[in-house]
């Protein structure tokens, strides 16, 4: 860039010639800037003292409410304009700073997180979600098993939520607990004996020495390879965990290959066995290889030639695995049993 010359004189060099101070004026300069700063620091620490002062006088004040907890949105779940309080581990209602087998005055009416439970050697974890339930009224029970992978019981504050929201309206108690499988992919299926015995051990001795539950209002609901669980397992060895109430097979719940229980007439006249499934879900999305259509329909013909007098399937028309509102099957089953036995719409 050209430098611009002054119009008034002749060019100088650059840079300009130094100008001397004397030394008087520099002395008196420096004594300014130190009155100047120490005017400063002064003030500091008289605002200071003056924002303590009222820290302190405000401190009996009552302080201002907390903000609304966290809510979901549950329209991805069926319940279209629902919102539910996002309940998980360090929420409002987390019970968990209490060992899982002590109970304080109305402990058993909280939320519970990843509390754990061991039976001969094998331990897994489950949630326990008890708000808002009138416990003066018989309290009946809802058993989540989640998906491989166990998104619904790794992440509470969705999918859990809103049918925790479903169970409390019914006065039903959601337990969501986590396979006890370590080896491999997370899943209810591949260990699926020994899964089922741990979680029968769960129920007898620790969630129904824990809780007052109406055995009557009894529900197994699971998605795809929790579906596979129930129906291959719980329903086909175990069927005296559900002496009324019934199962709902959301993405699965295929045919068992060699059962052991036998279900009494009671049961066969009143339990209510559902399987819902899209038209979509056949295994050729290669996000789900697993083709629960065909799960569906293998697992509800068999317990229909077995005399289950309530069971019923629900294809969703262009659903896909990873589509169906779970929340809204679990409130319109909920909703048929109370009704009577009505089918679920």
């Amino acid at each position: 860039m050209t430098r611009q010359h002054s119009p008034r004189g002749p060019r100088f060099p650059w840079p300009w010639p130094r100008q001397h101070r004397h030394r008087g004026e520099v002395s008196r300069r420096s004594r300014r800037r130190l009155r100047a700063l120490a005017a400063t620091a002064l003030g500091l620490v008289l605002l200071l003292l003056a924002t303590v002062a009222v820290l302190v006088d405000r401190s009996g004040e009552p302080q201002p409410e907390a903000e609304a907890p966290e809510t979901v949105s549950c329209d991805r779940y069926g319940l279209d304009g629902v919102r539910a309080e996002a309940r998980g581990p360090g929420g409002p209602t987390d019970g968990t700073m209490l060992d899982s087998r002590v109970f304080g005055p109305g402990a058993e009416r909280r939320d519970r997180f990843r509390l754990d439970f061991e039976h001969e050697g094998i331990t897994g974890n489950y949630h326990v979600f008890a708000e808002g339930l009138d416990w003066d009224r018989p309290v009946g029970v809802v058993y989540h098993f989640h998906g491989d992978g166990a998104f619904e019981y790794e992440n509470p504050e969705y999918t859990a939520s809103c049918m925790a929201k479903v169970a409390e309206e019914h006065n039903l108690l959601l337990v969501v607990p986590r396979t006890p499988d370590r080896s491999g992919d997370t899943t209810w299926w591949e260990e699926r004996d020994l899964n089922a015995e741990w979680f029968v051990a769960l129920v007898e001795e620790r969630l129904e020495a824990d809780y007052d539950i109406d055995r009557s209002r009894t529900w197994l609901t699971g998605y795809s390879g929790g579906a596979q669980f129930i129906s291959q397992n719980l329903l086909a060895d175990h069927l005296d965990l559900v002496p009324g109430g019934g199962a709902i097979m959301m993405g699965g719940g295929q045919a068992p290959r060699s059962p052991d229980a036998e279900p009494t007439r009671d049961q066969l006249e009143d339990l209510l066995l559902r399987w819902d499934v899209g038209t979509e879900d056949d295994g050729t999305d290669p996000q789900a290889r697993f083709d629960a259509l065909s799960a569906a329909e293998d697992g509800y013909r068999w317990y229909e030639r077995q005399g289950f007098e309530h069971a019923r399937i629900r294809y969703r028309e262009g659903v896909d695995h990873f589509g169906l509102p779970y929340a809204r099957i679990l409130e319109r089953t909920l909703t048929a049993a109370e009704e009577d036995g009505q089918d679920a719409a």
